[in-house]
This record gives structure tokens, C-alpha cells and sequence, in this order.
């Protein structure tokens, strides 16, 4: 996912969405504001999936309860959130890849590469191409 950022940064991936995607998607290009409006308040509600999931697979609530978590904080319509839990039960945790494995993998490459984006396109390469350990993300000097 932050590949996607690394790729096409903010305004530049609007415009490519709003000239080229939108309108092979047709999709109306000009409520293309209001479509990143949304999904900037989507994101900042994602982790409550995430503790959504984490309490439905400890056992802490079951799957009613976790439903009627993420339609309270994370806005989800029922039949969203009753597919979410589906999601729950097949991938398990994999759901946290989404939006902290995406916060991880930014923050590492922007500490490792700084403002070069050529340095940052070296470390995001370099971070695809060997194994490393979700921990090792967080060991960086500050």
C-alpha cells in the first residue's frame, strides 16, 4: 500500500485518479474532492477495525458485538462490517497489514531514506527484496 503513496503522492495520485481512473471507472470526476474527504476520514477510522478484530479473536466479544463495534466506531453499514468479520475469521490478524503494516513500512523508509524520494524508492526496494521481522521496523535510531 505505501508503494502506492511512494508512486503517486498526494495531489499527483488525485489528478492521475480524477483524469485517467475516474473517468475509465465512469465515475464523475468532479466529486473527486469529496471522494478524498471520505477516504481521509475512513483512514483515520481504520483502527478501530483493528481492535475490532483483536477483541473478537481474543474471545473479549463475539461476533454481534464485534459487528456493532465497527458500525459504532468505524462507520461500517451492517453488511460491511458482517463482511469484515467474515475477513476476521478467515485471515485472522492478517487485517492489521493494511493500515499499520502501511504505517510501518512509511515511517521506516521516510527515518531510513529522509526527503530523497530516489533514496526512499532504494529503501522501499531494498525492504521488499530481504525478509525482515515487523519488530525490526520499529528498531531504527531516531
Amino acid at each position: 500500500m505505501y508503494g502506492i503513496e511512494l508512486a503517486l503522492p498526494g495531489a499527483e495520485r488525485n489528478a492521475f485518479e480524477r483524469d485517467v481512473l475516474f473517468p475509465l471507472a465512469g465515475l464523475p470526476a468532479s466529486n473527486v474532492d469529496e471522494y478524498y474527504a471520505i477516504q481521509t476520514l475512513v483512514r483515520e477510522l481504520s483502527y478501530a477495525g483493528n481492535e475490532a478484530a483483536r477483541r473478537y479473536l481474543d474471545g473479549e466479544i463475539d461476533a454481534s458485538a464485534a459487528i456493532e463495534w465497527l458500525e459504532r466506531y468505524a462507520l461500517m453499514a451492517p453488511a460491511v462490517a458482517r463482511q469484515r468479520i467474515r475477513f476476521f475469521d478467515k485471515y485472522r490478524s492478517y487485517v492489521i497489514n493494511y493500515n499499520l503494516g502501511q504505517d510501518l513500512v512509511r515511517t521506516y523508509v521516510e527515518r531510513t531514506a529522509g526527503a530523497s524520494v530516489d533514496r526512499r524508492w532504494a529503501v522501499f526496494g531494498e525492504l521488499l527484496s530481504s525478509p525482515m521481522l515487523p519488530s525490526s521496523l520499529f528498531s531504527l535510531p531516531a
